[in-house]
């Protein structure tokens, strides 16, 4: 192997004029993708970018990004995806910590570098009101005199440094390795079928996004890109682009799924869509089984990379599993205090290894102990393994409640929840109680015609859960989210906690 890049130029030499890209109104073919991709390393190696070097990218889902990705690989430089919702004061921090030496950026975000354009040798505008910029634009206009020199890079040479989600503090910069994403697309079924569209809604900042990215040149797939997760926007491209496959968090399918039972749409092209990121109901999964549309997912993290997998064959009944691991992927479960491994179905804190993993966080050999010992990611999960080689995951272990000497998993309350008609979605903390230390209290999104009440919630959860787990029920109108959806539950405690009295009996 001699670089991620290498799969975009094979299957350019495989499959040179099927369709790669489409953006907009802009669709281009493998070949004339591998072109543009030629272009841009051309221009990055003329103003000195060199092996090793860090590329910034901060742009909207539109074709330039995937472009900007495979030219910086090319290059031998490592890409930095940058989350484009940070704010200028966050950003800063990125910035400092990722030291880009070019910085791609669309003007729409312009506002969030403020603080840091100086900071950055080469900030280059890419586009503005949908269109390439002039300066973006012309890195294309001239014919490429010949193939630029792609740089020698090994398994251990970094690819890619991507931030995590933050949803428990300050973001880290995960350095990821050529030999990760390779030896992860060398585990793909060779089976699998080629020529699918796949729709790229998700941020493509994230490391599903990226890998997606990756997964999809390898096979010779379609991506569609759109920067836009409406539902409607969603449903129309799906079925005006014939989209086979898509990836996006579980929120998205929500909402979508209500759009879906309002409005008939044509999904007959679907043939299977994934989800992750975050917990996914069982509950959504079946809700798609019988639209006829199979969900599969996933667990991982930026750290960890690709830990398993779940699909429908693997049945229903094994829904609230995260599925079985990757192969080459080990997983022990150990008591969160002692460290001693723990028997085959008990609930511990979770360690992977496997050929996946990170090297580090950039500049912060202290954070880097904390979470990678021995070889081992501590992953920060609670979750078990069964006899068939299933993986539960019963949430993070500090969001882990304990009311009286009782654990309470979040997760289990929240799946829950999640299956009453007219929830939208869901999020369960600990807040403080008098007697008991914590206990549950449930902040639910409902739909807007819905005649829920707390009082339905409530009896809801009486059927199917013990009785110290019963939740106080709010209703909000929305969650606090991070720059990826995903909900954080620490600002929901702090809100909670500045302004509400401890919970009596």
């Amino acid at each position: 192997m001699a670089g991620l890049h290498v799969y975009l130029r094979d299957r350019a030499e495989r499959t040179p004029d099927a369709e790669a890209v489409v953006s907009g109104d802009k669709r281009f073919t493998y070949q004339t993708f591998f072109e543009r991709v030629n272009q841009l390393s051309l221009y990055l190696q003329t103003i000195g970018v060199q092996k090793g070097d860090r590329v910034g990218i901060l742009c909207k889902n539109s074709h330039p990004f995937p472009t900007i990705l495979f030219a910086v690989l090319q290059a031998g430089a490592v890409a930095m995806p940058i989350n484009w919702r940070l704010t200028a004061y966050e950003m800063e921090g990125i910035i400092q910590t990722g030291a880009p030496r070019v910085l791609f950026y669309d003007e729409d975000f312009a506002h969030s570098l403020s603080r840091v354009k100086d900071l950055v040798e080469h900030p280059i505008a890419v586009e503005a009101d949908g269109e390439l910029t002039e300066a973006f634009a012309s890195i294309f206009a001239a014919p490429l005199p010949s193939l630029p020199p792609a740089a020698a890079v090994t398994d251990e040479d970094l690819a890619l440094i991507l931030f995590t989600s933050g949803t428990t503090g300050v973001s880290k910069g995960c350095m990821i390795s050529h030999g990760c994403y390779d030896a992860y697309l060398r585990c793909i079924d060779p089976d699998l079928r080629s020529g699918f569209r796949f729709l790229a809604v998700h941020p493509l900042f994230h490391m599903s996004s990226t890998s997606m990215i990756l997964f999809n040149v390898y096979l010779g797939n379609t991506m569609v890109f759109l920067d836009d997760d409406a539902p409607v926007s969603i449903l129309k491209t799906i079925k005006r682009e014939k989209i086979n496959s898509m990836f996006a968090f579980p929120a998205v399918y929500t909402y979508l799924l209500e759009e879906i039972r309002q409005n008939k749409r044509d999904l007959s092209s679907l043939v299977h869509v994934a989800s992750g990121g975050t917990r996914v109901p069982a509950s959504l999964i079946r809700s798609y089984a019988e639209l006829g549309i199979p969900m599969g997912q996933g667990y991982g993290s930026t750290e960890a990379s690709f830990v398993s997998h779940w699909n429908l064959q693997m049945g229903l009944d094994t829904a609230e599993s995260v599925g079985k691991l990757f192969p080459g992927v080990q997983v022990k479960v150990v008591h969160p205090d002692s460290g001693e491994e723990l028997s085959p179905g008990q609930t511990g804190e979770l360690l992977v290894k496997s050929p996946y993993i990170f090297k580090g966080y950039l500049n912060n050999p202290e954070a880097t102990k904390k979470v990678l010992v021995d070889g081992w990611v501590r992953m920060g999960d609670a979750g078990r393994l069964d006899e068939n080689g299933f993986l539960y995951i019963s949430g993070r272990y500090k969001e882990m409640i304990l009311y009286g000497g009782d654990n309470v998993y979040p997760a289990e309350i929240e799946e829950v929840i999640h299956r009453i008609d007219g929830v939208m979605e869901v999020a369960v903390i600990g807040v403080p109680h008098e007697t008991m230390g914590e206990a549950p209290r449930a902040y639910v999104i409902k739909n807007e015609n819905s005649p829920l009440t707390e009082a339905d919630i409530v009896r809801a959860c009486e059927e199917k859960l013990a009785a110290y787990k019963i939740p106080e029920v709010v209703f909000v109108a929305e969650l606090p989210k991070n720059g990826l959806g995903k909900v954080m539950k620490h600002v929901l405690k702090e809100q909670a906690l500045s302004h509400l009295p401890v919970r009596p009996t």
